[in-house]
């Protein structure tokens, strides 16, 4: 019987409004399918061990597309874990199944606990039944990169209209850029990059590559 801690991680999907994450790890996987997919699968592994899982750990990164230094923190926060428990850390390996979710900074950050003694275990991304369901890791990426190019089509499509709407709704003058942000804001309309929140200088940028309107800068 071994002590192990889990060490979960997902990506921001901005468009979504999914910028963050419980710290507590049961709250974490009810907010994020990927998170619970995680957890299911170390969770089997320290069952078939016989083991004790006496710690988690939740990561979300801070690029929606891409792995940052960021997660390096949350790895040693880990590691410290595994430490003081002589426990053995758990995580999903995506990029042993044909290289999904590629993060070589996660990966460095994983060997070089290693190489400080600190037993670490990358397990297969194997489909499982997930809240009584089957849960493909596979599908379930491939769908999301679908739904983030048909967000992203519908954002070209959609936000410049708001966007003009707004503009024709609110006076030429002092504070327009922060009135129009705070329309858009209360109509929910995400920016042209996909995030949540409309600033007096993004709505000034974002008008001005639109409409082509002057930066005429009254802020």
């Amino acid at each position: 019987m071994g002590a192990f801690v889990g060490f979960y991680w997902t990506f921001p999907v901005r468009w979504a409004g999914f910028l963050d994450l419980p710290d507590d790890a049961a709250r974490a996987a009810e907010a994020s399918r990927t998170i619970a997919y995680q957890r299911a699968v170390v969770r089997k592994q320290v069952d078939w061990e016989n083991g004790a899982l006496i710690g988690e750990v939740v990561a979300m990164e801070v690029s929606p597309d891409r792995g940052t230094s960021a997660i390096e923190g949350d790895v040693a926060r880990a590691g410290r874990l595994c430490r003081e428990a002589k426990a053995t850390l758990l995580h999903v390996d995506f990029h042993q199944n044909g290289g999904w979710r590629p993060h070589p900074i996660l990966s460095e950050a994983m060997s070089a606990l290693s190489r400080i003694a600190i037993p670490v275990l990358g397990l297969p991304a194997d489909e499982i039944m997930l809240d009584r369901r089957r849960f493909d890791p596979a599908e379930h990426f491939s769908m999301r990169r679908v739904q983030e190019v048909e967000e992203r089509e519908r954002r070209r499509r959609d936000v410049p209209a708001a966007l003009a709407v707004a503009l024709s709704e609110v006076p030429d003058k002092r504070g327009r850029w922060k009135a129009v942000a705070s329309l858009l804001n209360g109509r929910k309309v995400p920016t042209l990059g996909g995030g949540t929140s409309w600033t007096a200088e993004n709505v000034r940028k974002a008008a001005k590559v639109v409409k082509g309107t002057p930066d005429t800068r009254m802020e």
